[in-house]
């Protein structure tokens, strides 16, 4: 996305994403092009390459396999597929409000946990080693108690396998439109790099930075990568969010960041990709402002 100087940037405001109270997220605006011109691109492919990569395209999805499950408290944790990097958490409904709590000795990640039938997928970012995992039921406003936990011990199959499942902050499936909107836009392309870099100024040239919806979003927000398809329009996060799950359907791995963009000091959003065995630092809303890696403190990966 273009963005015609920080100036003009910061003239718009600089806008609050409130994660559970613990972050914001903030961005700047962008120029928009719509689906169709991606579609112009003449990027389907023949037939027979349709086909071929559809053959090879089989989404990685996470599974609650029952094979390795902890219960109790209304708790279910299925941690079957640690090795690739996420777990599934459920809890029956409450009336109080619910988090989980996902922490090695270095870092804690707290996660909203809606009640239900229905599991959230985590990931397993931090690495090989001890986590534990909580689930918190509210006390009092920010006062939480633990109602169930375990300790497990992750040996990942590979450092960048968490960033190749859709988890709470990057979610998808085979219905999402998105997805078939990355098949779409890789046909024909050979290299993890030319589908990174299409991908990139897909979601650049198509979305235009939300200011309304940076002013008005609730804590506890989390993206919709098909509205960000759909409306052409979002904040840092839905930038970030569209990309990573674009790239992780076509099997390529990509983190979403969370942190600080120097030297405005801005909370922000953006990626960091793996390609041909490293990893790639990547912006789509402050495309084009300068910033340079160096400018960036990461905080939180998901």
């Amino acid at each position: 996305m273009k963005i015609r100087s920080v100036a003009g940037r910061l003239q718009k405001g600089v806008a609050c994403l409130l994660l559970f109270g613990f972050f914001c997220l903030t961005a700047c605006a962008a120029s928009k092009s719509s689906l169709q011109t991606a579609a112009e691109t003449g990027l389907r492919g023949t037939p027979a390459e349709t086909e071929e990569s559809a053959e090879e395209e089989a989404l990685l999805l996470p599974e609650a396999s029952g094979t390795v499950v902890y219960e109790g408290e209304g708790v279910t944790i299925d941690a079957s597929h640690t090795d690739q990097g996420y777990i599934m958490v459920r809890c029956e409904p409450s009336e109080k409000r619910l988090k989980a709590r996902i922490a090695m000795a270095e870092q804690v990640y707290y996660y909203d946990l809606p009640g239900g039938d229905e599991f959230s997928v985590f990931p397993l970012q931090m690495g090989d080693g001890a986590y534990t995992v909580r689930v918190m039921e509210q006390v009092e406003d920010t006062l939480y108690a633990v109602r169930y936990g375990v300790e497990l011990d992750v040996h990942l199959a590979s450092e960048t396998v968490p960033f190749l499942y859709p988890n709470q902050f990057v979610w998808y499936d085979e219905t999402t439109q998105a997805v078939q909107t990355a098949r779409e836009l890789a046909a024909g392309l050979s290299s993890d790099k030319e589908i990174t870099d299409r991908f990139y100024r897909f979601v650049v040239r198509h979305m235009t930075y939300d200011t309304a919806k940076a002013e008005t979003v609730q804590p506890g927000y989390l993206p919709n990568v098909d509205e960000s398809l759909d409306t052409g329009k979002g904040i840092c996060f839905d930038y970030a969010a569209l990309l990573a799950a674009m790239l992780r359907a076509k099997g390529i791995p990509t983190k979403m960041l969370i942190g600080t963009v120097t030297p405005e000091n801005l909370y922000h959003s953006w990626n960091s990709v793996y390609i041909d065995g490293e990893w790639v630092w990547m912006d789509p809303t402050l495309d084009g402002t300068g910033h340079r890696e160096s400018d960036y403190i990461t905080e939180r990966i998901y």
